[in-house]
């Protein structure tokens, strides 16, 4: 796919045309107006439409490795809580409901939230609910193994993703495949096809339930410990913790999803790098994760906006004005990452993409979405590890995420 300085980042077919963020283009920018400026689409345009938002402004599009990161940092220059952190144009409800989420809240307020929910993640935490995923990941592959072929994401790599949230969350059982289907809806942001705002809308209304039950019946979960839970005297609105579930069934279920999707893809287009990793499973796999992550980011990027006059390198950048930052771009820069184009489970910064974020706003998730590729991948590379695609592969319809929606993969049957 030919494309040039012109291309609008925010054409929500760029990805699906070209199986993935335009990197070739991003190199290019990189090199030559590494602080590019984006415009906004044409009038009446569909992405204008989405979601009861609009795109009447442009923005600056980060490519290099040191600005991303150093904006990322910067939350008294770079906002996230000033136009949130989408890229879309919000205002009046729209954007409260935005600055409500852990993402878009005012600095100091993110701070304190943080401090309440950081706790959920610790790694005690984490080693008490590893033999559940690593039983669930075993469960998963067990319903596939013997048949010879699957729909890798959702008959395999959504389940882990979906039972750890609710796990965490305190969703009873009987409620999973609801909140399976909500927060895939909920990260089909741009689909003319669904209506997104109804989908978060029920997401919410389903947290809001939820809160009212652990307020009155408090017990071990995340979602009790935010309800319940006071940070220098303060709880979280009932706005804010409807927000906060919506957000994990996000970021907690699309990016482990779309990440261990993009594993196996790679592992298809580099057998070589497949094969070296199947000589030492547990060896290879950790940083293996690492370099998917640095290669396939699955979320494309993040919205900053400038809280007063500055420059960004040679750039200009006026006080209001939206920062794009571009993960798929900073994790390809040369100066960070030799031989960037190369995948290279062995490469040994893999770990430095940007893929989680930096800064204040680093996926508290992190070590939990690791833990959950792992354990999955893991299953598959020693019990299915012949597989390959076995048909058309489908990426979603977004500007914010590099996500595959249909994969199907065959294999040769697990013996009983």
């Amino acid at each position: 796919m030919s494309l040039d300085f012109a291309t609008n980042l925010v054409d929500v077919d760029l990805i699906p045309r070209g199986k993935g963020p335009p990197l070739d283009l991003f190199a290019r920018w990189r090199r030559d107006d590494p602080v590019h400026w984006n415009p906004p689409p044409a009038a009446g345009s569909y992405v204008s439409r989405m979601a009861g938002t609009t795109m009447e402004k442009g923005f600056w599009v980060l490519t290099r490795y040191e600005d991303v990161e150093a904006v990322s940092r910067d939350q008294d220059l770079f906002s996230s809580w000033l136009g949130s952190p989408i890229i879309w144009d919000y205002s009046g409800e729209a954007l409260e409901l935005q600055r409500a989420g852990m993402m878009g809240m005012e600095h100091d307020r993110h701070l304190r939230t943080k401090r309440l929910v950081t706790p959920v993640f610790s790694p005690k935490v984490l080693r008490d609910l590893e033999p559940a995923i690593e039983r669930v990941a075993k469960e998963i592959v067990d319903k596939v193994a013997s048949a010879g072929r699957c729909e890798f994401v959702f008959d395999v790599a959504s389940r882990l993703p979906v039972y750890t949230f609710c796990r965490l969350l305190g969703v009873p059982d009987a409620d999973r495949e609801l909140i399976f289907e909500l927060g895939n809806g909920a990260a089909d942001t741009e689909n003319g096809d669904s209506d997104h705002q109804q989908v978060v809308a029920r997401l919410m209304e389903y947290a809001t339930n939820l809160a009212a039950e652990k307020a009155a019946n408090p017990d071990d979960s995340m979602m009790s410990k935010v309800v319940n839970g006071e940070v220098d005297g303060d709880r979280l609105s009932p706005t804010e913790v409807a927000m906060f579930f919506v957000l994990l069934s996000i970021a907690g279920h699309e990016t482990t999803r779309s990440t261990a999707v993009h594993f196996i893809r790679l592992m298809t287009e580099h057998p070589d790098q497949y094969a070296l990793l199947r000589s030492d499973p547990e060896r290879y796999l950790p940083n293996a994760i690492d370099e998917t992550l640095r290669f396939s980011p699955p979320v494309i990027k993040f919205r900053r906006t400038a809280t007063r006059d500055t420059r960004i390198g040679a750039q200009d950048i006026k006080s209001g004005d939206k920062i794009y930052l571009s993960y798929p771009a900073a994790n390809r820069d040369p100066e960070v990452f030799a031989d960037p184009d190369r995948f290279d489970i062995m490469r040994k910064n893999a770990s430095q993409h940007l893929s989680f974020g930096v800064g204040p706003h680093f996926c508290l998730g992190a070590r939990l979405a690791s833990m959950q590729l792992r354990h999955l991948l893991l299953q598959v590379i020693n019990r299915i590890p012949d597989f390959r695609i076995g048909g058309d592969v489908t990426y979603l319809r977004s500007i914010w995420f590099s996500a595959i929606m249909n994969m199907p993969l065959e294999f040769t049957p697990e013996k009983p």
